[in-house]
């Protein structure tokens, strides 16, 4: 089964709900929450994005103390919303999706850590990736550290929960999509990869890379070049410089 991602009951940092409410105002997209819990007292920052804040927002000016108490542990930068959870969709949706989404498509693929799962959504959507396919199972789900970490990144991308990565290669491809990974053992001759709107590109976890299942699926296997001692990159980073190259090289 394939479903749009669950967001988790809180969103919190100023970044992270000024993009929400920027979508909101510029783009006329669904504001995420109907209620804002923000520190006694607030500072400038902070008082300018409640200036913008539609008039059905309920604000709560309360202390330090209770804001810690909402979202324990985490830096809330002194304001809080509570997300609406949105209508979960089903395969058809994603089928629906599929059917006008624009490449390129990216699968970080068994990314568990929170943080780099924040940190490849924050990139993506930096290089303009639209649709992202979590797998649903060995991965980080949508937590609150990935929304924070992500800097307001989700407010602007389709993310998806997906099954079988296998099946759904095939599928992609069948669609003309041309799957793309990475590993130690590929080509670093990037110049035959079709272009950035056809592909999908699929990111493995730091400890494993890309299934051999997956890599088998793929297109082209491809290898970014290190000149140092150190032969692995953390996961966030080879998604940036894979993202820059198939972006930004010449086509064939």
């Amino acid at each position: 089964m394939e479903k749009k991602v669950s967001r988790s009951d809180f969103i919190y940092g100023k970044r992270n709900i000024s993009e929400n409410l920027i979508r909101h105002l510029e783009f006329g997209s669904e504001l995420s929450f109907q209620e804002v819990w923000v520190k006694a007292n607030p500072n400038q920052e902070l008082r300018e994005i409640l200036k913008r804040l539609p008039k059905h927002v309920k604000v709560n000016e309360v202390s330090l103390s209770k804001l810690d108490q909402l979202v324990p542990g985490c830096n809330h930068q002194g304001i809080i919303a509570q997300r609406i959870l949105f209508h979960s969709g089903d395969k058809k949706s994603f089928e629906e999706h599929l059917k006008s989404c624009k490449g390129p498509i990216l699968i970080p693929d068994r990314i568990q850590d929170p943080g780099n799962l924040g940190n490849i959504l924050r990139t993506a959507e930096c290089f303009g990736v639209e649709t992202v396919l979590i797998p649903d199972r060995e991965s980080s789900g949508i937590t609150p550290v990935v929304e924070k970490t992500a800097s307001g990144a989700l407010a602007y991308l389709q993310v998806f929960r997906v099954g079988n990565l296998a099946q759904l290669l095939d599928k992609l491809k069948k669609r003309n999509f041309w799957v793309v990974s990475t590993a130690d053992q590929g080509s670093e001759d990037w110049s035959k990869v079709p272009a950035w709107e056809d592909l999908v590109i699929l990111m493995g976890n730091e400890g494993d890379g890309v299934k051999r299942i997956l890599l088998d699926k793929s297109d082209f296997v491809l290898r970014i070049p290190l000149h140092g001692h150190i032969s692995s990159l953390n996961v966030t980073v080879a998604t940036g410089i894979v993202l820059d190259r198939l972006k930004n090289r010449p086509l064939p």
